[in-house]
Protein backbone atom coordinates (compact mmCIF):
# COMPACT_ATOMS: atom_id res chain seq x y z
CA UNK A 1 0.00 0.00 0.00
CA UNK A 2 1.29 3.33 -0.59
CA UNK A 3 2.34 5.60 1.81
CA UNK A 4 -0.47 7.91 1.46
CA UNK A 5 -2.84 5.29 2.27
CA UNK A 6 -1.17 3.95 5.09
CA UNK A 7 -1.53 7.49 6.90
CA UNK A 8 -5.12 7.60 5.62
CA UNK A 9 -6.22 4.83 6.89
CA UNK A 10 -4.36 5.53 10.38
CA UNK A 11 -6.30 8.92 10.83
CA UNK A 12 -8.95 7.03 9.91
CA UNK A 13 -8.38 4.79 12.72
CA UNK A 14 -8.14 8.26 14.96
CA UNK A 15 -11.16 9.68 13.71
CA UNK A 16 -13.15 6.62 14.43
CA UNK A 17 -11.59 7.06 17.79
CA UNK A 18 -12.45 10.57 18.93
CA UNK A 19 -15.77 10.80 17.08
CA UNK A 20 -15.35 12.58 14.02
CA UNK A 21 -19.22 13.24 12.78
CA UNK A 22 -19.79 12.23 9.21
CA UNK A 23 -22.86 14.00 7.96
CA UNK A 24 -24.50 12.97 4.57
CA UNK A 25 -27.59 10.61 3.11
CA UNK A 26 -26.13 7.43 3.57
CA UNK A 27 -23.76 7.36 6.28
CA UNK A 28 -24.40 5.60 9.47
CA UNK A 29 -25.71 5.49 12.62
CA UNK A 30 -25.85 3.88 15.19
CA UNK A 31 -28.73 2.20 15.63
CA UNK A 32 -30.38 1.25 19.99
CA UNK A 33 -31.65 -1.76 20.96
CA UNK A 34 -32.95 -2.87 23.95
CA UNK A 35 -31.97 -6.29 23.65
CA UNK A 36 -30.30 -7.99 26.55
CA UNK A 37 -26.66 -9.12 26.43
CA UNK A 38 -27.71 -13.06 26.30
CA UNK A 39 -29.65 -12.16 23.11
CA UNK A 40 -28.24 -11.52 19.73
CA UNK A 41 -29.63 -8.02 18.60
CA UNK A 42 -29.94 -6.32 15.67
CA UNK A 43 -26.03 -5.15 14.93
CA UNK A 44 -26.11 -3.29 12.19
CA UNK A 45 -25.55 0.59 11.65
CA UNK A 46 -28.40 2.06 9.03
CA UNK A 47 -27.26 5.09 6.91
CA UNK A 48 -28.38 8.23 7.75
CA UNK A 49 -26.48 10.03 10.52
CA UNK A 50 -22.95 10.41 12.13
CA UNK A 51 -20.59 7.85 13.20
CA UNK A 52 -20.42 7.71 16.97
CA UNK A 53 -17.21 6.58 18.81
CA UNK A 54 -16.94 3.09 20.71
CA UNK A 55 -18.25 2.31 23.73
CA UNK A 56 -17.92 -0.86 24.74
CA UNK A 57 -17.00 -4.55 23.49
CA UNK A 58 -20.25 -6.42 21.83
CA UNK A 59 -19.70 -10.30 20.84
CA UNK A 60 -21.67 -11.46 18.41
CA UNK A 61 -21.09 -15.44 16.80
CA UNK A 62 -17.99 -15.92 19.39
CA UNK A 63 -16.01 -12.91 17.50
CA UNK A 64 -15.51 -9.54 20.04
CA UNK A 65 -15.90 -6.53 17.81
CA UNK A 66 -16.23 -3.01 18.88
CA UNK A 67 -19.52 -1.71 19.70
CA UNK A 68 -20.29 2.33 18.79
CA UNK A 69 -22.05 4.93 21.15
CA UNK A 70 -25.81 4.78 20.72
CA UNK A 71 -25.16 8.63 20.70
CA UNK A 72 -24.14 9.83 17.05
CA UNK A 73 -22.10 12.98 17.25
CA UNK A 74 -24.47 16.47 16.19
CA UNK A 75 -24.92 16.65 13.15
CA UNK A 76 -22.90 18.69 10.39
CA UNK A 77 -19.87 18.87 12.63
CA UNK A 78 -16.18 17.28 10.99
CA UNK A 79 -12.79 17.86 13.50
CA UNK A 80 -9.70 16.98 12.43
CA UNK A 81 -7.83 14.19 14.64
CA UNK A 82 -5.58 15.48 17.54
CA UNK A 83 -2.41 13.35 17.36
CA UNK A 84 -2.30 10.53 19.52
CA UNK A 85 -1.10 6.90 19.96
CA UNK A 86 -4.12 4.22 19.45
CA UNK A 87 -3.87 0.51 19.52
CA UNK A 88 -6.42 -1.74 17.64
CA UNK A 89 -6.27 -5.03 16.76
CA UNK A 90 -2.41 -5.34 18.73
CA UNK A 91 -1.19 -2.61 16.33
CA UNK A 92 -0.13 0.62 18.03
CA UNK A 93 -0.30 3.37 15.08
CA UNK A 94 0.89 7.31 15.35
CA UNK A 95 -2.17 9.02 14.58
CA UNK A 96 -2.17 11.81 11.27
CA UNK A 97 -4.28 13.97 10.37
CA UNK A 98 -5.95 13.57 6.95
CA UNK A 99 -4.27 14.88 4.06
CA UNK A 100 -6.63 17.33 2.03
CA UNK A 101 -6.30 17.21 -1.94
CA UNK A 102 -4.30 20.32 -3.99
CA UNK A 103 -5.28 21.34 -7.35
CA UNK A 104 -4.44 19.07 -9.59
CA UNK A 105 -3.21 18.12 -13.03
CA UNK A 106 -6.18 19.06 -15.68
CA UNK A 107 -7.39 15.74 -17.66
CA UNK A 108 -8.54 16.50 -21.82
CA UNK A 109 -11.96 15.65 -20.82
CA UNK A 110 -14.31 18.20 -19.96
CA UNK A 111 -14.88 18.33 -16.18
CA UNK A 112 -19.00 17.62 -14.61
CA UNK A 113 -21.11 19.68 -13.51
CA UNK A 114 -21.71 19.13 -9.72
CA UNK A 115 -25.26 18.79 -9.81
CA UNK A 116 -24.57 15.70 -12.34
CA UNK A 117 -22.63 13.89 -9.30
CA UNK A 118 -24.09 15.17 -6.36
CA UNK A 119 -26.93 13.09 -4.75
CA UNK A 120 -26.30 9.94 -6.73
CA UNK A 121 -25.02 6.73 -5.28
CA UNK A 122 -21.94 5.81 -7.18
CA UNK A 123 -20.73 1.90 -7.37
CA UNK A 124 -16.83 1.11 -7.17
CA UNK A 125 -16.36 -1.13 -10.84
CA UNK A 126 -12.77 -0.69 -10.75
CA UNK A 127 -9.41 0.18 -9.01
CA UNK A 128 -6.49 1.27 -11.57
CA UNK A 129 -8.38 -0.80 -14.05
CA UNK A 130 -8.61 -3.76 -11.90
CA UNK A 131 -12.09 -4.94 -10.84
CA UNK A 132 -13.21 -5.52 -7.00
CA UNK A 133 -12.68 -8.76 -5.58
CA UNK A 134 -15.54 -10.86 -6.64
CA UNK A 135 -18.52 -10.49 -3.94
CA UNK A 136 -17.82 -7.17 -2.71
CA UNK A 137 -19.02 -3.82 -3.28
CA UNK A 138 -17.73 -0.21 -2.51
CA UNK A 139 -19.72 2.88 -3.02
CA UNK A 140 -19.84 6.74 -2.64
CA UNK A 141 -21.83 9.57 -2.48
CA UNK A 142 -21.22 12.84 -2.43
CA UNK A 143 -23.48 15.63 -1.70
CA UNK A 144 -22.21 19.50 -1.73
CA UNK A 145 -19.31 19.66 1.44
CA UNK A 146 -20.19 16.23 2.69
CA UNK A 147 -19.58 12.84 0.93
CA UNK A 148 -19.91 9.13 2.48
CA UNK A 149 -19.03 5.84 1.49
CA UNK A 150 -18.63 1.92 2.11
CA UNK A 151 -15.03 0.25 0.91
CA UNK A 152 -15.96 -2.87 1.00
CA UNK A 153 -15.71 -3.39 4.91
CA UNK A 154 -16.19 -0.31 6.70
CA UNK A 155 -17.83 2.83 6.35
CA UNK A 156 -16.14 6.13 5.94
CA UNK A 157 -17.28 9.89 5.35
CA UNK A 158 -16.83 13.07 6.22
CA UNK A 159 -17.43 17.05 5.34
CA UNK A 160 -16.13 20.60 5.14
CA UNK A 161 -17.44 22.79 7.55
CA UNK A 162 -16.86 25.91 5.46
CA UNK A 163 -19.30 24.09 3.09
CA UNK A 164 -16.73 23.76 0.42
CA UNK A 165 -17.76 21.15 -1.91
CA UNK A 166 -16.29 18.28 -2.47
CA UNK A 167 -16.00 18.44 -6.20
CA UNK A 168 -16.48 22.00 -7.68
CA UNK A 169 -17.50 22.83 -10.77
CA UNK A 170 -14.15 22.14 -12.26
CA UNK A 171 -14.06 18.73 -11.57
CA UNK A 172 -11.59 19.22 -8.52
CA UNK A 173 -11.95 16.88 -5.28
CA UNK A 174 -10.68 18.55 -2.41
CA UNK A 175 -10.99 15.92 0.59
CA UNK A 176 -12.42 16.69 3.79
CA UNK A 177 -11.06 15.42 7.26
CA UNK A 178 -12.90 11.37 6.92
CA UNK A 179 -14.00 9.26 9.60
CA UNK A 180 -15.21 6.00 9.57
CA UNK A 181 -16.11 2.82 11.59
CA UNK A 182 -13.63 0.36 12.33
CA UNK A 183 -14.68 -3.12 11.46
CA UNK A 184 -11.64 -5.98 11.25
CA UNK A 185 -13.09 -7.46 7.97
CA UNK A 186 -11.40 -11.31 7.21
CA UNK A 187 -13.08 -12.25 4.53
CA UNK A 188 -13.11 -12.57 1.34
CA UNK A 189 -9.28 -12.94 1.27
CA UNK A 190 -7.53 -9.81 -0.05
CA UNK A 191 -10.53 -7.41 1.16
CA UNK A 192 -8.62 -4.93 3.16
CA UNK A 193 -6.10 -4.64 1.09
CA UNK A 194 -8.84 -3.44 -1.41
CA UNK A 195 -10.05 -1.33 0.80
CA UNK A 196 -6.75 0.62 1.88
CA UNK A 197 -5.98 1.30 -2.13
CA UNK A 198 -10.13 2.49 -2.70
CA UNK A 199 -9.35 5.15 0.33
CA UNK A 200 -5.84 5.57 -0.80
CA UNK A 201 -7.18 6.90 -4.07
CA UNK A 202 -10.13 8.72 -2.77
CA UNK A 203 -7.17 11.17 -0.77
CA UNK A 204 -4.71 11.46 -3.67
CA UNK A 205 -4.47 14.54 -5.82
CA UNK A 206 -7.71 14.10 -8.14
CA UNK A 207 -10.13 15.28 -10.66
CA UNK A 208 -13.86 13.96 -10.94
CA UNK A 209 -14.99 13.39 -14.74
CA UNK A 210 -18.11 11.99 -15.96
CA UNK A 211 -17.90 9.31 -19.56
CA UNK A 212 -21.05 8.05 -20.27
CA UNK A 213 -22.97 7.49 -17.17
CA UNK A 214 -19.67 6.57 -15.21
CA UNK A 215 -17.78 8.78 -12.64
CA UNK A 216 -13.62 8.30 -13.24
CA UNK A 217 -11.77 9.37 -10.31
CA UNK A 218 -8.57 10.61 -12.60
CA UNK A 219 -5.36 10.86 -10.05
CA UNK A 220 -2.81 13.99 -11.05
CA UNK A 221 -1.03 11.72 -13.77
CA UNK A 222 -3.95 11.73 -15.58
CA UNK A 223 -4.60 7.55 -14.65
CA UNK A 224 -7.90 6.38 -13.97
CA UNK A 225 -7.78 5.68 -10.37
CA UNK A 226 -11.58 4.95 -9.57
CA UNK A 227 -14.35 4.16 -11.74
CA UNK A 228 -18.09 3.91 -10.54
CA UNK A 229 -21.33 3.42 -12.18
CA UNK A 230 -24.24 5.12 -11.10
CA UNK A 231 -27.03 2.80 -9.22
CA UNK A 232 -30.21 3.42 -10.13
CA UNK A 233 -32.56 4.79 -7.33
CA UNK A 234 -35.49 3.28 -5.78
CA UNK A 235 -38.31 4.86 -5.73
CA UNK A 236 -40.61 3.98 -2.71
CA UNK A 237 -43.36 6.09 -1.06
CA UNK A 238 -43.85 5.78 3.10
CA UNK A 239 -47.74 5.39 1.99
CA UNK A 240 -46.75 2.13 0.43
CA UNK A 241 -45.51 0.59 3.66
CA UNK A 242 -47.91 1.63 6.79
CA UNK A 243 -50.13 -0.82 7.29
CA UNK A 244 -48.80 -3.99 4.52
CA UNK A 245 -47.47 -6.93 5.65
CA UNK A 246 -44.94 -8.90 3.98
CA UNK A 247 -42.69 -12.52 3.76
CA UNK A 248 -38.58 -12.67 2.74
CA UNK A 249 -38.54 -14.39 -0.28
CA UNK A 250 -35.61 -16.42 1.01
CA UNK A 251 -35.30 -19.07 -1.83
CA UNK A 252 -31.88 -20.30 -1.08
CA UNK A 253 -32.59 -20.25 2.82
CA UNK A 254 -30.12 -17.90 3.51
CA UNK A 255 -31.98 -16.20 6.47
CA UNK A 256 -34.53 -18.45 8.29
CA UNK A 257 -35.89 -22.14 8.29
CA UNK A 258 -38.75 -20.60 8.63
CA UNK A 259 -41.03 -17.94 7.64
CA UNK A 260 -39.58 -14.65 7.80
CA UNK A 261 -42.24 -11.85 8.17
CA UNK A 262 -42.53 -7.91 8.54
CA UNK A 263 -45.08 -5.82 9.75
CA UNK A 264 -45.14 -2.24 9.05
CA UNK A 265 -47.37 -1.22 12.32
CA UNK A 266 -47.75 2.38 11.72
CA UNK A 267 -45.05 5.36 10.22
CA UNK A 268 -42.93 4.97 12.51
CA UNK A 269 -42.50 1.23 13.89
CA UNK A 270 -42.33 -2.26 12.43
CA UNK A 271 -42.82 -5.92 13.64
CA UNK A 272 -41.97 -8.99 12.68
CA UNK A 273 -40.60 -12.50 13.05
CA UNK A 274 -37.84 -14.48 12.13
CA UNK A 275 -37.24 -18.37 12.26
CA UNK A 276 -36.13 -18.46 15.60
CA UNK A 277 -38.24 -15.39 17.34
CA UNK A 278 -39.89 -12.09 17.25
CA UNK A 279 -38.16 -8.71 16.45
CA UNK A 280 -39.79 -4.80 16.58
CA UNK A 281 -37.88 -2.03 15.31
CA UNK A 282 -38.46 2.10 14.60
CA UNK A 283 -38.13 3.25 11.32
CA UNK A 284 -38.12 6.30 9.56
CA UNK A 285 -38.73 6.65 5.66
CA UNK A 286 -38.81 9.37 2.96
CA UNK A 287 -39.50 8.85 -0.91
CA UNK A 288 -37.18 6.17 -1.62
CA UNK A 289 -34.90 6.20 1.70
CA UNK A 290 -35.49 4.24 4.76
CA UNK A 291 -34.15 3.86 7.89
CA UNK A 292 -33.75 2.02 11.33
CA UNK A 293 -32.24 3.78 14.23
CA UNK A 294 -33.82 1.52 16.56
CA UNK A 295 -35.13 -2.14 17.29
CA UNK A 296 -34.60 -5.02 19.50
CA UNK A 297 -35.65 -8.91 20.11
CA UNK A 298 -38.29 -10.41 21.86
CA UNK A 299 -38.78 -14.38 23.28
CA UNK A 300 -36.49 -16.41 24.19
CA UNK A 301 -33.47 -18.13 22.24
CA UNK A 302 -33.37 -21.74 24.12
CA UNK A 303 -35.85 -23.46 21.88
CA UNK A 304 -33.78 -22.47 19.07
CA UNK A 305 -31.64 -24.56 16.85
CA UNK A 306 -27.67 -23.11 16.61
CA UNK A 307 -28.43 -22.99 12.68
CA UNK A 308 -31.76 -20.68 13.40
CA UNK A 309 -30.19 -18.74 15.83
CA UNK A 310 -27.08 -18.23 12.76
CA UNK A 311 -29.91 -16.95 10.24
CA UNK A 312 -31.75 -14.69 12.54
CA UNK A 313 -28.66 -13.04 13.14
CA UNK A 314 -27.79 -12.42 9.18
CA UNK A 315 -30.65 -11.68 8.72
CA UNK A 316 -30.95 -8.86 11.38
CA UNK A 317 -27.76 -7.86 10.28
CA UNK A 318 -28.33 -6.91 6.75
CA UNK A 319 -32.26 -5.82 6.96
CA UNK A 320 -30.60 -3.19 9.86
CA UNK A 321 -28.39 -1.33 7.02
CA UNK A 322 -31.61 -0.95 5.17
CA UNK A 323 -31.05 2.12 2.88
CA UNK A 324 -33.32 2.25 -0.11
CA UNK A 325 -36.89 0.96 -1.36
CA UNK A 326 -39.33 0.79 -3.22
CA UNK A 327 -42.76 -1.35 -3.35
CA UNK A 328 -43.44 -2.06 -7.31
CA UNK A 329 -45.38 -4.61 -9.58
CA UNK A 330 -43.73 -8.26 -10.61
CA UNK A 331 -45.76 -10.25 -12.59
CA UNK A 332 -48.77 -8.86 -11.52
CA UNK A 333 -48.21 -9.37 -7.53
CA UNK A 334 -46.66 -6.76 -5.53
CA UNK A 335 -42.81 -6.73 -4.19
CA UNK A 336 -40.99 -4.90 -1.69
CA UNK A 337 -37.49 -4.57 -2.43
CA UNK A 338 -35.41 -3.12 0.77
CA UNK A 339 -31.11 -1.98 -0.71
CA UNK A 340 -29.10 -2.15 2.27
CA UNK A 341 -25.69 0.33 2.48
CA UNK A 342 -24.23 -3.28 1.61
CA UNK A 343 -25.54 -3.74 -1.63
CA UNK A 344 -27.49 -6.41 -0.38
CA UNK A 345 -31.16 -6.57 -1.86
CA UNK A 346 -33.85 -8.22 0.34
CA UNK A 347 -36.97 -8.79 -1.73
CA UNK A 348 -40.55 -9.42 0.37
CA UNK A 349 -44.17 -11.00 -0.96
CA UNK A 350 -47.20 -9.87 0.17
CA UNK A 351 -48.26 -11.86 3.75
CA UNK A 352 -52.02 -11.92 3.40
CA UNK A 353 -54.52 -11.58 6.09
CA UNK A 354 -56.79 -13.93 5.11
CA UNK A 355 -60.40 -12.18 6.44
CA UNK A 356 -61.94 -13.83 9.19
CA UNK A 357 -58.49 -15.36 10.42
CA UNK A 358 -58.55 -13.77 13.54
CA UNK A 359 -62.17 -15.30 14.26
CA UNK A 360 -60.31 -19.12 13.59
CA UNK A 361 -57.85 -19.16 16.57
CA UNK A 362 -57.75 -18.98 20.61
CA UNK A 363 -54.62 -16.38 20.88
CA UNK A 364 -52.56 -15.87 23.31
CA UNK A 365 -51.19 -12.54 24.64
CA UNK A 366 -46.78 -12.84 24.61
CA UNK A 367 -46.25 -9.53 24.74
CA UNK A 368 -46.81 -4.94 24.61
CA UNK A 369 -45.59 -3.17 22.18
CA UNK A 370 -45.39 0.19 23.29
CA UNK A 371 -43.62 3.16 21.35
CA UNK A 372 -41.74 6.37 22.16
CA UNK A 373 -40.30 9.44 20.80
CA UNK A 374 -37.00 10.67 21.75
CA UNK A 375 -36.38 14.75 21.48
CA UNK A 376 -34.93 13.70 17.89
CA UNK A 377 -38.24 12.42 17.23
CA UNK A 378 -36.63 8.89 17.02
CA UNK A 379 -39.04 6.27 17.78
CA UNK A 380 -37.76 3.47 20.16
CA UNK A 381 -40.01 0.26 20.14
CA UNK A 382 -39.92 -1.01 23.55
CA UNK A 383 -41.08 -4.64 24.31
CA UNK A 384 -42.53 -5.84 27.69
CA UNK A 385 -43.25 -9.57 27.82
CA UNK A 386 -46.31 -11.11 29.52
CA UNK A 387 -45.63 -12.15 33.43
CA UNK A 388 -44.19 -15.36 33.18
CA UNK A 389 -46.81 -18.08 34.89
CA UNK A 390 -49.79 -15.68 33.45
CA UNK A 391 -51.54 -16.74 30.78
CA UNK A 392 -53.51 -14.02 28.67
CA UNK A 393 -55.98 -15.31 26.33
CA UNK A 394 -58.04 -13.97 23.47
CA UNK A 395 -61.39 -15.28 21.53
CA UNK A 396 -63.01 -13.35 19.15
CA UNK A 397 -66.25 -13.03 17.44
CA UNK A 398 -67.61 -10.12 15.85
CA UNK A 399 -69.47 -8.89 18.74
CA UNK A 400 -66.60 -9.68 21.28
CA UNK A 401 -63.41 -10.46 22.67
CA UNK A 402 -63.52 -12.85 25.47
CA UNK A 403 -60.55 -14.77 27.38
CA UNK A 404 -58.77 -15.08 30.57
CA UNK A 405 -56.46 -12.74 32.54
CA UNK A 406 -55.33 -16.09 34.96
CA UNK A 407 -57.64 -16.28 37.67
CA UNK A 408 -60.14 -13.74 35.96
CA UNK A 409 -61.71 -13.92 33.13
CA UNK A 410 -63.14 -11.09 31.14
CA UNK A 411 -65.66 -9.65 28.30
CA UNK A 412 -65.49 -6.99 26.10
CA UNK A 413 -68.43 -6.99 24.52
CA UNK A 414 -69.95 -4.52 21.77
CA UNK A 415 -72.88 -2.93 24.01
CA UNK A 416 -75.46 -1.13 20.84
CA UNK A 417 -77.73 -4.06 20.73
CA UNK A 418 -78.06 -7.76 19.12
CA UNK A 419 -75.69 -7.36 15.50
CA UNK A 420 -73.27 -4.52 16.89
CA UNK A 421 -70.33 -5.15 15.23
CA UNK A 422 -67.05 -4.70 17.62
CA UNK A 423 -64.71 -6.52 15.29
CA UNK A 424 -64.79 -5.95 11.54
CA UNK A 425 -63.33 -9.13 9.29
CA UNK A 426 -61.65 -6.11 7.42
CA UNK A 427 -59.10 -5.24 10.37
CA UNK A 428 -60.95 -2.57 11.77
CA UNK A 429 -62.31 -2.32 15.89
CA UNK A 430 -65.02 -0.48 16.51
CA UNK A 431 -65.06 0.33 20.11
CA UNK A 432 -67.09 3.54 21.00
CA UNK A 433 -69.61 1.66 21.95
CA UNK A 434 -68.58 -1.24 24.37
CA UNK A 435 -67.38 -2.45 27.91
CA UNK A 436 -64.92 -5.21 29.65
CA UNK A 437 -66.81 -6.83 32.27
CA UNK A 438 -64.80 -8.99 34.85
CA UNK A 439 -65.34 -12.34 36.65
CA UNK A 440 -62.91 -13.30 39.52
CA UNK A 441 -62.75 -17.25 39.73
CA UNK A 442 -59.87 -17.83 42.07
CA UNK A 443 -60.82 -18.35 45.38
CA UNK A 444 -58.63 -15.68 47.30
CA UNK A 445 -60.57 -12.92 45.44
CA UNK A 446 -57.82 -11.39 44.17
CA UNK A 447 -57.82 -8.19 42.15
CA UNK A 448 -56.53 -7.44 38.48
CA UNK A 449 -52.72 -6.96 38.17
CA UNK A 450 -51.56 -4.00 36.87
CA UNK A 451 -50.16 -5.43 33.21
CA UNK A 452 -54.04 -6.91 33.52
CA UNK A 453 -55.40 -3.68 33.86
CA UNK A 454 -53.18 -2.31 31.05
CA UNK A 455 -54.41 -5.38 28.47
CA UNK A 456 -57.84 -4.58 29.56
CA UNK A 457 -57.19 -0.83 29.39
CA UNK A 458 -55.06 -1.34 25.54
CA UNK A 459 -58.37 -3.19 24.46
CA UNK A 460 -60.60 -0.08 25.15
CA UNK A 461 -58.54 1.81 23.03
CA UNK A 462 -57.70 -0.69 20.14
CA UNK A 463 -58.40 0.50 16.72
CA UNK A 464 -57.80 -2.05 14.47
CA UNK A 465 -55.60 -5.53 13.94
CA UNK A 466 -53.28 -7.62 11.98
CA UNK A 467 -53.12 -11.14 11.20
CA UNK A 468 -50.01 -11.98 9.82
CA UNK A 469 -48.92 -16.27 10.24
CA UNK A 470 -49.51 -17.15 13.38
CA UNK A 471 -49.00 -13.67 15.00
CA UNK A 472 -51.90 -10.73 15.71
CA UNK A 473 -51.20 -7.82 16.06
CA UNK A 474 -53.75 -5.00 17.96
CA UNK A 475 -53.03 -1.67 17.70
CA UNK A 476 -54.45 1.54 19.84
CA UNK A 477 -55.09 5.06 18.35
CA UNK A 478 -51.79 5.96 19.66
CA UNK A 479 -49.55 3.41 18.13
CA UNK A 480 -49.59 0.84 20.68
CA UNK A 481 -50.03 -2.48 20.74
CA UNK A 482 -50.87 -5.94 21.96
CA UNK A 483 -49.05 -9.38 20.18
CA UNK A 484 -50.44 -12.38 20.33
CA UNK A 485 -50.03 -15.97 19.26
CA UNK A 486 -52.32 -18.34 17.70
CA UNK A 487 -53.04 -21.43 20.49
CA UNK A 488 -51.82 -23.58 17.13
CA UNK A 489 -48.80 -21.74 16.04
CA UNK A 490 -45.30 -23.43 16.20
Amino acid sequence: MQTTGLMAVLALTVALMVGIACDGPDQPERPQSNVSSAAPAFSPTPAGAAVATPSSTTTLAGTSVPALSPTPTPTGEAVSAPSSTTTIAGTSALALSPTTTSAATAVPEPSPTTSSIDGATWILVSIYGQPPIAGTYASLTVNGPRFNGFDGCNFIGGRHQSGKPIINADGEISAPPIAGTAMGCMSPPGILDQADRYLDAMLQPARARLVDDRLHIVDRSGEVALAFVRQPPLAGRPVDLVGTSWRLVDDDGTYSEGDTTLLFLNSRAATGTTGCRDYTLGYTASDGRIRIPSKGMSGSIEACSRDAVKREHRFVEDFGWANEYSVHQVEGSKRLMVRTSKGKTLTFEPLPQPAGAIFDARWHLTRFLETRSNGLGMTRPRDTEVIPGVDVTAAFSKESVAGSLGCQSYAYRAVGGQGTILIGADGTIFNDDAAVSTKNSCGDQRTVSPQQRQYLDFLAAAERYHVFGDRLVILTSSGDGLVFRSATGN
